[in-house]
């Protein structure tokens, strides 16, 4: 789990230079690293595929501190949340993706998601 304890998001625009997104620490804004095995050119969302399922897996993997977590739920957050972001633009607080993640992983157990 990640040890942050002010506000955390992911925002990320779509301009004429790309798609990026970021990570907002308390203000402080970063680049979101890949951390799949893939290699792409760059994140996607407002629709499915390799790039929206690398940025799922990516903010799973900030948001829990866990690639193990991203790994297992990345398809599910593509399909549920990042394919039907606005393609212009987001932001995503990190306690609404734990909370996402907690409500899909009920069924599997409380084990299954405890360090999150």
């Amino acid at each position: 789990m990640s040890s942050d304890t002010g506000l955390v998001r992911y925002v990320a625009v779509a301009d004429w230079w790309g798609r990026h997104v970021w990570v907002e620490r308390d203000g402080v804004r970063r680049a979101l690293p890949a951390c799949g095995d893939e290699l792409i050119a760059g994140f996607a969302w407002g629709c499915r595929g390799i790039a929206a399922r690398e940025l799922a897996r990516a903010i799973l993997a900030d948001a829990t501190g866990s690639t193990a977590v991203a790994e297992r739920y990345c398809r599910e957050l593509t399909h549920a949340v990042i394919s039907g972001l606005p393609r212009t633009g987001f932001e995503l607080d990190r306690d609404d993706v734990v909370r996402w993640l907690h409500a899909v992983a009920a069924p599997v157990g409380p084990a299954a998601v405890a360090a999150v």
